[in-house]
């Protein structure tokens, strides 16, 4: 393991160790970083590189993998960056205590959610983001059906975003990472990545992603 990837990971291990982060739960992520080691270890410092090299990594894992490394891959990006100022927020939003006393995003019935979708209600403020998104797919070529389905995967963002406590990433990855395990088919977790990476910037109302809010999101989400 090269000395960068080698301080990032005895780091981020160290501060779950500090928060009272289970054995078992470390071996896991000890494991998942490893797999993520072969690939990131000869690659610059940069987010979209790092997103290449993780998207190669998420292809060899099964879903029920995939539920669970992301958000470490994910945490593990600020380490490796050394971004102390989101390594803080994430800290003081309690991401990393073991206790379990913050907050929770709904996960419930997302197959009825699903196929309701359609004849659910936005709000003025919700339907704001979602067009703009529609309006830069199709500024960009995208056709009616895949315009169709990002808006769909972009709605049910919006909806289960609903009760987040703030609108930060930390909340925002929360969503992503508690609905990602939902979805049973391969291609549609990469979608579902795909819309979240994409309609971050949207939901905040930035409509373009500066290069710190990239960065911030520009591992496995």
């Amino acid at each position: 393991m090269a000395k960068r990837e080698q301080d990032a990971y005895e780091a981020y291990l160290k501060l779950l160790a500090q928060k009272g982060i289970a054995k078992e739960d470390l071996l896991e992520r000890k494991f998942v970083l490893l797999r993520l080691m072969l690939y990131i270890e000869s690659i610059p410092l940069d987010g979209q590189f790092y997103r290449k090299a993780v998207d190669k990594v998420l292809k060899r894992m099964s879903n029920e993998e995939l539920s669970k490394a992301i958000p470490v891959i994910r945490d593990y990006y600020s380490f490796w960056i050394k971004d102390i100022k989101a390594i803080a927020a994430m800290n003081q939003d309690r991401k990393f205590d073991a206790d379990g006393h913050h907050w929770h995003p709904d996960t419930s019935d997302l197959k009825s959610l699903w196929k309701s979708l359609d004849k659910l209600t936005l709000t003025e403020t919700e339907i704001q983001p979602l067009e703009t998104y529609e309006y830069l797919l199709r500024s960009r070529g995208a056709d009616d059906e895949f315009v169709s389905t990002r808006k769909k995967l972009a709605k049910l963002l919006l909806l289960r975003l609903r009760d987040v406590p703030h609108k930060q990433p930390n909340a925002y990855r929360k969503v992503i990472d508690a609905n990602l395990g939902l979805f049973n088919v391969q291609d549609t977790h990469h979608a579902f990545l795909n819309v979240a990476r994409e309609f971050y910037s949207f939901w905040r109302g930035n409509h373009y992603l500066t290069r710190s809010q990239s960065n911030v999101l520009a591992i496995a989400a």
